[in-house]
């Protein structure tokens, strides 16, 4: 998988999203309607990502095993992750940490 940096709109986005989530400002954020992954787990390729169930996305099929764009921001205690391109709920995560240590 390659990355290629987006147009300035979605950087911008990004940076304004990430700045509220660093505030804490979660309700000004476009959360509500985001889709949500299931089942997530880290993945570590060229960048890290999340991999899980996606339902409600706008271009895939509810149930679809999915690779996300760049993480570059995740909180499971809100239940938010937030990527390169959109934000995610999250939901029933699998993470690992460290030799099977498991957070849910």
């Amino acid at each position: 998988m390659t990355y290629e940096w987006l147009d300035d709109a979605t950087v911008r986005r990004l940076l304004e999203d990430l700045q509220r989530a660093d505030a804490g400002d979660f309700e000004h954020l476009p959360i509500a309607n985001a889709p949500v992954l299931a089942n997530y787990k880290p993945v570590l390729g060229n960048v890290f990502a999340l991999s899980g169930t996606v339902t409600g996305h706008p271009r895939l099929r509810d149930g679809k095993e999915i690779v996300t764009s760049q993480l570059f921001y995740l909180n499971p205690e809100v239940g938010v992750a937030r990527t390169m391109n959109r934000w995610y709920r999250l939901s029933t995560g699998v993470m690992r940490i460290g030799h099977g240590d498991g957070v849910h």
